[in-house]
């Protein structure tokens, strides 16, 4: 799931009317997936490394694949803020993962 938000100020003054005025400033994502765990898995040991290094990694957010058309999210560096496992008896091992946006690079469309 991609979790994005734009933080607030509040800009009131007493010109508008006794109305609260709200402007947006700083925007932020999260995402958050699970991986089932494959040894050697090149991208599962990308994010391990990253996240025992506190290093960004990066990645892109796409509704699709990367050459679809109509494919388009955000990309950039993030930082990996939770890196847990699930080891359910019954399922395959599976990791839950949590990225933050730490640079923003741009908003693809068409995988672009």
């Amino acid at each position: 799931s991609l979790k994005i938000s734009t933080s607030d100020a509040d800009i009131t003054t007493r010109a508008n009317s006794g109305w609260k005025a709200t402007a947006p400033t700083l925007k932020e994502a999260e995402v958050s997936f699970g991986l089932v765990a494959k040894t050697g898995d090149a991208g599962l040991i990308a994010l391990r490394t990253a996240w025992l290094a506190n290093t960004a990694i990066g990645l892109a957010v796409l509704t699709g694949a990367k050459a679809a058309t109509g494919s388009e999210g955000p990309v950039g560096d993030w930082a990996i803020t939770e890196f847990s496992r699930d080891e359910t008896l019954t399922e395959a091992i599976k990791y839950n993962v949590t990225a933050k946006l730490s640079t923003f690079k741009a908003w693809a469309i068409d995988g672009v």
